[in-house]
């Protein structure tokens, strides 16, 4: 959900000249020397954030150093938190049904390279490369089928009637639409795992939570976790909260329209013991779960050209990488109405730590995730920084130049996300210049002689990479990020282009004002009047539509109900239609009787103004 959220408000972020982006944590603080001093923390910090609970797993390869609660999991009837208490972990769902994915590749029902199209002909999705780059179960695992995310419209199941069978698919439809060659990019689409989720209950004859508890959880040793997607109103159930208006508001347990991408839940015994498999190459005391080769199967990322090309430390089958104080832990995060989570794991090390909050608290949330890592690591040697080599000029040369992403997440905004994610990249000395276009800058370093490796000035890793895909053109991959080459006109134009639309957009509103006062004072006609209002009927839809946005990120966290705001967005999108089109007709049919060739003038780029930002909305789906 966090990201699906993150992407869809960009079309606000850019107006605000920024994204959105998570603040730096505050200003260091001494490392927690002990579990007692590292929950007093947390439970002290808990208190001035307004977090009603917590759960919490810390793990080593020998033993479950903490398994258990801080502060409620109930506020009305004041419920503390144990080990056993079930907490929503929304797209953690993602890492245990890859594993019920590779339980059927060793029973040998499925093989990664299984196309979709052969296993669930029924699915209605559109590749139009099916014939030399098919979708396969892979790809959905890793995210690189091209296919959007859902929208925060499509997040919860508001219409009190489960959705069973192909219909928990079919209900993401218009977002299973490879944009790209499949298996060329990531871009993480949690429909993807909406349609293994399926396949899971196809190819197995059982349902997917069946599946996930005796084939994944029991071998686990996860004896509290499940997929329910509603909770059974007792108290192993967590509640989830916001802190709104100086009180805790109750978050209900909303379902999602499949299990398989966010309908997790889980205790702290349930992580403590999954951490531990996962730190003794799934060897538990029951025997071995799946094998160490499907673990490590599980980690490596196959299908992308990054991942073909040698970068490891990115999305594997639903397991990703984060780099933790220069150290890389795999597993997933997730979000969702009242919870977040995380769930980490490094096997070199032999270190583990997993915890969910029962309160959206985003501040909360990375306070304890560095907090605990720190708590962590406090013992373990700092990485060495990699070494970093002179400039391979003559190899950097032909990738110089602009880029814009190429591999956005969402259907609706994956045009702002490339127009704010749009780089210049440039040789400064023994270095590269990455010039954000708007935003920015920052400094990357070769990683290796051949010049084709990179990595960020302060990175532990590098994570860059310079590439060219299958027709031979310049690609530049950063961890996930995907950008194509484009040109120095494309790139400004576009910026500039929207830019400059919006600014005259929002000029209409003073256009108006100007002409009510001059209508007032008798300077104009009523009739002059009705004309010169038609610009603002755009600018009017364009309010509409971020004013909708702008709450969307409320109602995900509380999970309430989004049919108000998407019938705003919609209001709004058919307003900024009706409006473009009306300027359009005014200006023909009116044309010779505006006597200034200033208003003319003006008329005229807010036309264009309008007409190029409408292309865009057609372009992105937004009247599909």
């Amino acid at each position: 959900m966090a990201r699906s959220i993150t992407f869809f408000l960009l079309v606000l972020a850019f107006l605000l000249a920024t994204l959105s982006t998570f603040p730096a944590v505050q200003a260091q603080e001494p490392v927690p020397k002990t579990l007692d001093e590292l929950k007093a923390r947390l439970e002290s910090e808990m208190q001035r954030q307004h977090v009603a609970g917590m759960m919490l797993a810390i793990v080593d390869k020998d033993s479950v150093r903490f398994s258990g609660g801080l502060g409620l999991s109930d506020m009305g009837k004041r419920t503390p938190v144990t080990q056993r208490q079930l907490f929503r972990a929304a797209s953690i769902t993602k890492t245990f049904i890859a594993l019920s994915i590779l339980d059927l590749v060793k029973e040998k029902k499925l093989r990664g390279t299984t196309k979709l199209s052969d296993i669930a002909p029924e699915i209605p999705f559109e590749n139009k490369w099916e014939t030399s780059n098919p979708v396969t179960i892979e790809m959905l695992l890793e995210h690189t089928t091209g296919f959007s995310d859902k929208s925060p419209f499509e997040e919860y199941n508001f219409t009190g009637k489960p959705v069973t069978g192909i219909g928990s698919v079919a209900v993401f439809g218009k977002f299973m639409k490879s944009r790209w060659k499949p298996g060329e990019r990531h871009s993480y689409s949690s429909v993807n795992y909406a349609i293994l989720d399926y396949i899971i209950g196809k190819v197995s004859s059982k349902p997917t939570s069946e599946y996930l508890r005796t084939k994944v959880f029991t071998p686990l040793q996860m004896p509290d976790a499940n997929i329910a997607m509603t909770s059974d109103g007792s108290a192993k159930y967590s509640k989830g909260y916001v802190w709104k208006d100086d009180h805790f508001q109750l978050v209900p347990h909303q379902p999602a329209f499949n299990p398989g991408y966010s309908s997790l839940n889980v205790s702290a015994l349930d992580f403590a013991f999954a951490l531990k498999a996962y730190l003794n190459d799934w060897k538990t005391h029951s025997g071995p779960f799946l094998s160490e080769k499907f673990l490590n199967e599980s980690e490596t990322p196959h299908t992308y050209l990054s991942a073909r090309a040698g970068l490891m430390n990115t999305y594997g089958y639903g397991n990703e990488a984060s780099d933790i104080a220069g150290h890389i832990f795999r597993g997933h995060r997730g979000a969702i109405g009242g919870f977040l989570s995380a769930f980490l794991y490094n096997r070199k090390l032999g270190l583990g730590y997993a915890f969910a909050i029962n309160t959206h608290n985003e501040s909360f949330y990375r306070y304890a995730d560095h907090l605990i890592s720190q708590f962590v690591l406090q013992h373990v040697q700092k990485p060495v920084m990699p070494v970093t080599y002179p400039l391979n000029k003559a190899v950097a040369q032909p990738f110089m130049g602009y880029y814009k992403l190429s591999n956005p997440s969402q259907l609706y905004t994956g045009f702002f996300e490339s127009l704010t994610n749009t780089i210049k990249v440039e040789q400064v000395g023994n270095e590269l210049s990455v010039q954000i276009l708007g935003r920015g800058s920052m400094k990357w370093q070769a990683a290796e002689a051949a010049g084709i490796r990179y990595k960020s000035l302060h990175a532990a890793s590098p994570q860059i990479l310079f590439l060219k895909d299958t027709e031979g053109n310049h690609v530049i991959v950063d961890g996930t990020l995907y950008f194509e080459k484009t040109t120095a006109f494309a790139a400004w134009s576009s910026l500039l282009g929207f830019a400059v639309s919006v600014l005259f957009l929002v000029s209409t509103l003073f256009f108006l004002l100007i002409n009510l006062l001059l209508f007032v004072a008798g300077k104009i006609p009523r009739c002059v009047l009705v004309t010169r209002f038609s610009p603002a009927l755009v600018t009017t839809g364009s309010l509409l539509i971020l004013w909708s946005a702008s709450q969307l990120f409320d109602h995900m966290r509380e999970a309430s109900s989004t049919d108000w705001l998407f019938m705003m967005w919609g209001a709004g999108k058919y307003l900024f239609a009706a409006g473009t089109l009306l300027v359009l007709y005014i200006l023909s049919v009116k044309w010779r009787t505006f006597s200034s060739k200033g208003l003319k003038g003006y008329l005229v780029m807010v036309a264009i103004s309008a007409c190029y930002l409408f292309f865009i909305f057609v372009s992105s789906n937004w009247y599909y």
